[in-house]
């Protein structure tokens, strides 16, 4: 039997993760959404058209690979699998979604009590047969629970990478070497064309500009990913300053308390639970006032500021402040507009910052080095490249292809042969 990729999302476009690999079953990797998609409305996957689904595996709980898991419930009941953090950090994402988007959603409540009732564990280096096909998870390296998916179908094996790091953080292993080699890779392809800073130059920075700041007075406000980000962040700032003060504001608190709940998927679990102990969780108008005194460091969602408790924290930072990014800011979101025209939004007002602004690149992503390592390891018959825009994926194809590979960078709504 031949073994077909149909590519619902991800394809050309940074986002909303989801493919339904055909081998003798139908199963969904991934079903995610593009939170800022066009007319900065979340993008959904592309309708699954006559198509009886079997299962789906989940990479991890970041909103493009999970966010439209709970819509499958709107027209089935398979079940879907992902490790326990997944499970509990997707649980806390979609009831934020809800929340927020209310009735613009294309799913409910009721799906998503569905989506957590046919929620399966797996946990890395298990497996799980569907049909013929055997699914199995590798530690990604990306955030708490990411994984790699491995299959195995008529003696052919394929790899679906997600969202992988294989350098090292202070949160987590990097992604494991792949010894086997693999006939099929599905490769992220995020920072394809691109290296990230080096990690020990970039957390040295971090410090000496939160050491200048605080000790002028000012307060450093970091607008961070709730997921991964935050608490990388506090790893990082109590590895070099062990008393200057941390608040941790927004939904970052309660995943946060995900990440302690689940402990041996961290590399340096009691270090991360001693300086959890040691920093503030805002919980009143108080700790956020006393936030803002200076001398202290405030990580906060949201992380591109697109709400969240990160941008009225703006409106009371003294002039010795500084606001420093270490994630990724879409073009046209708060954010971005904060650092590259020192404005943003608030009550939907625009307003002149007036303070400095950095961004540091802490992206949890492969950079070029980690992409062709994985490609190299596995040494793949074909390579699918995904999860970049449209040129990036074209030209890593490109490259791949003067390389040897049979590689292909996918449009949304393709068919992919695989084998």
């Amino acid at each position: 039997m031949t073994i077909n990729l149909y590519c619902l999302g991800a394809s050309g476009e940074v986002g909303r993760s989801a493919f339904v690999l055909q081998t003798d079953k139908k199963v969904l990797l991934d079903y995610g959404v593009k939170i800022f998609g066009e007319m900065s409305k979340p993008t959904y996957p592309l309708k699954i058209e006559n198509v009886k689904l079997d299962a789906a595996f989940i990479s991890h709980a970041h909103l493009d690979h999970s966010g439209f898991v709970p819509n499958i419930y709107n027209f089935s009941k398979i079940p879907w699998y992902g490790t326990p953090p997944t499970y509990d950090i997707a649980d806390v994402l979609w009831k934020d979604s809800m929340k927020i988007q209310k009735k613009g959603l294309p799913w409910g409540n009721s799906h998503y009590k569905k989506a957590l009732k046919h929620w399966h564990p797996l946990m890395f280096e298990h497996w799980v047969g569907v049909g013929s096909t055997s699914f199995g998870f590798r530690d990604a390296g990306h955030i708490s629970g990411s994984a790699m998916i491995d299959i195995k179908y008529n003696g052919k094996r394929i790899l679906y990478s997600g969202d992988f790091k294989k350098e090292n953080t202070r949160m987590h292993d990097g992604a494991k070497r792949v010894k086997e080699n693999v006939d099929v890779l599905i490769i992220e392809s995020t920072y394809a064309d691109k290296e990230h800073p080096e990690r020990h130059e970039l957390e040295k920075k971090i410090a000496d500009e939160i050491y200048e700041t605080v000790n002028q007075g000012g307060t450093v406000l970091c607008p961070a990913f709730a997921v991964g980000r935050s608490q990388e962040l506090i790893r990082i700032i109590r590895a070099h300053h062990q008393d200057i003060p941390i608040y941790l504001d927004g939904m970052s608190k309660e995943i946060t308390r995900v990440y302690i709940k689940y402990k041996k998927y961290l590399k340096e679990p009691e270090k991360f639970i001693k300086d959890v102990e040691s920093i503030t969780f805002v919980e009143s108008i108080r700790d956020r006032k006393n936030a803002t005194i200076g001398g202290n460091v405030i990580i906060s969602t949201a992380g591109m500021m697109e709400g969240g408790p990160a941008v009225n924290y703006i409106k009371y930072l003294n002039r010795e402040s500084k606001i420093i990014f270490t994630g990724y800011c879409m073009e046209g979101t708060n954010g971005w507009l904060l650092q590259n025209k020192g404005q943003l939004y608030v009550d939907k007002n625009l307003l002149d910052v007036g303070l400095p602004v950095e961004y540091l690149d802490f992206s949890a992503h492969a950079g070029r080095n980690d992409l062709m390592e994985l490609v190299n390891e596995t040494e793949p018959n074909k390579i699918v490249c995904i999860h970049g825009d449209k040129t990036c994926t074209e030209n890593f194809a490109l490259e791949l292809k003067g390389m040897g590979y049979d590689a292909i960078a996918p449009k949304c709504g393709d068919k992919i042969h695989l084998l």
